[in-house]
């Protein structure tokens, strides 16, 4: 099953899981076989895999929660960081949603 993913998901998936956890950042393509910048990126995914990078991105987040914020600058950071988060959050969900609904597509012509 293929699904599509915007391109700068992509690419900031693949960065945060490259350091936190490199095992699935092994399962997406390089962004930069993709030309073009404005595209969605179709994959070609397993379910399960879909599932733990939505888990993983969760981890990270809790872990980022846990960290303490005390100067203004930390404080920005941190704002920036759960923008990012909830932004890869909501695509990788679309992501698992467009797959599932193949999945039911599939079914009904079967």
């Amino acid at each position: 099953m293929s699904a599509g993913i915007e391109l700068k998901a992509l690419q900031l998936t693949i960065i945060l899981l490259r350091q936190y956890k490199p095992e699935l950042a092994k399962l997406l393509p390089g962004p930069n076989q993709y030309p073009l910048p404005d595209i969605d990126i179709s994959l070609q995914m397993e379910a399960d895999d879909i599932a733990k990078i939505i888990g993983a991105l969760n981890e990270l987040g809790e872990l980022w929660l846990i960290e303490k914020s005390i100067s203004p600058s930390e404080k920005s950071r941190n704002k920036l960081r759960q923008k990012c988060l909830a932004y890869l959050l909501d695509e990788w969900i679309k992501v698992g949603e467009n797959y599932q609904q193949q999945l039911t597509n599939d079914h009904q012509f079967h």
